[in-house]
């Protein structure tokens, strides 16, 4: 990275990040549906990292199922991949503290809650959907997301729990570059999400009974987990698609699909398919899965809005995000460059933060994906990552770029 790249770049950021800084308060809304839970935080240091190895030799539960979770886990490791994996297993929460000793900390999980906890740091506004209104689930999420309750939006603060919790805690387990126990090294920092069964949309009755009303004025909607449901689950799917063509039908312009990684192809097609979205958001590894193909991403990104008949499509990878679009490119840069400033200030601090500037020792890649004409009207804008060798966290990184992103929408930078 030569100096004048890093300097170009850290003072978009900056101006970027001063504009969402002092016009946050007064955005429209972001709407934010998915699936909701509660995620047990592990840090993986070297002392947690011999522990998963030795279980990974002797199965310390009664029919081996931990031993082979934790040799999937420490093979993603090795290969330097995140993502999740899902076990069936009732049992698998307490399994995993029992190897690794308590969490470090628990906190909201599911695409919604990170997003509407990023929103809040900033005293940007939004409704997230939430079924679960558990002591156990309210718990986790920031006191000023808004939830839907009497045939109004009030803040989680203000609600007296109900019920119990519908789904099994997540376990996160969460590791940084350069961390060994004998010959493994782990070679980038990333987090692995263990499921310990499968997990329903939050079908929130009174969120959906409001939608219109919510629509017109917000500013963007955000929809997601579908990743996380039962093979046959078609009524959480129907759920989500119908909420999607009600904010369509209000005229809310933003409607973004963010995907995630699937148990199989075929599910991540279904899932793309399903909503009636303006605008897709996966990771590049989940680009090539949907594809079916490795290639130039911008390529792939346009052939996906064509088959899919989206008006744009975002990749964010480790050092670049891009959008594949037919858009104002100057609009569609400063939607990338905010997706990427929550994205990496989070990453800095490990967890949703108004401190919005790029680290003084962020590195900005020059080899990434050339913005410009991609024909039949089709633009692409790339921009690279404030990258952080070591980061403070890597947990939500996704769910905070999209939250970025759609603030960005909802203020019309």
């Amino acid at each position: 990275m030569s100096q004048a790249t890093g300097t170009r770049w850290r003072d978009a950021y900056l101006r970027v990040a001063e504009r969402i800084v002092a016009g946050a308060p007064a955005a429209r809304p972001v709407l934010t549906v998915s699936n909701a839970c509660v995620d047990a935080v592990f840090h993986v240091d070297a002392v947690r990292l011999s522990r998963l190895t030795a279980a990974a030799r002797t199965a310390r539960d009664s029919d081996g199922r931990g031993a082979e979770l934790v040799s999937r886990v420490l093979d993603r490791i090795s290969d330097g991949r995140g993502g999740e994996l899902l076990a069936r297993w009732p049992d698998g929460p307490a399994w995993i503290t029992a190897v690794l000793g308590p969490p470090n900390r628990y906190q909201a999980g599911g695409t919604g809650p990170q997003a509407s906890w990023t929103l809040a740091t900033v005293g940007a506004t939004s409704v997230l959907a939430l079924a679960d209104r558990s002591a156990e689930q309210l718990a986790v999420l920031d006191l000023r997301t808004g939830l839907c309750a009497d045939g109004q939006v009030v803040p989680v603060g203000s609600l007296v729990p109900s019920g119990t919790p519908t789904k099994l805690p997540h376990s996160i387990l969460e590791f940084t570059a350069g961390t060994k126990c004998g010959t493994l090294s782990v070679p980038r920092s990333s987090r692995i999400i263990l499921r310990f069964g499968d997990e329903p949309i939050e079908r929130d009755e009174q969120f959906f009974h409001l939608a219109p009303k919510l629509a017109a004025g917000a500013g963007a909607g955000l929809l997601s987990g579908l990743n996380s449901l039962a093979e046959d689950d078609s009524r959480d799917r129907d759920w989500l698609a119908a909420l999607a063509r009600a904010w369509a039908r209000a005229g809310l312009a933003v409607i973004h699909h963010e995907l995630a990684e699937f148990p199989t192809p075929a599910r991540l097609r279904q899932a793309a398919r399903l909503a009636p979205a303006t605008s897709l958001g996966l990771s590049l590894s989940e680009l090539f899965t949907l594809t079916g193909r490795r290639g130039d991403p911008r390529l792939l990104a346009q052939q996906v809005a064509s088959q899919y008949g989206m008006r744009r499509v975002i990749v964010h990878a480790d050092h670049w995000a891009l959008a594949v679009h037919r858009a104002d490119s100057r609009h569609i840069e400063r939607v990338l460059l905010a997706g990427n400033a929550f994205a990496a200030a989070r990453a800095r601090h490990g967890q949703p933060t108004a401190n919005l500037d790029p680290a003084e020792d962020a590195s900005y890649t020059e080899d990434l994906p050339q913005s410009g004409a991609l024909g039949d009207g089709w633009q692409t804008i790339c921009v690279p990552v404030p990258h952080l060798r070591r980061p403070a966290g890597t947990i939500g990184l996704g769910d905070t770029f999209s939250a970025g992103a759609l603030l960005a929408e909802s203020l019309c930078l």
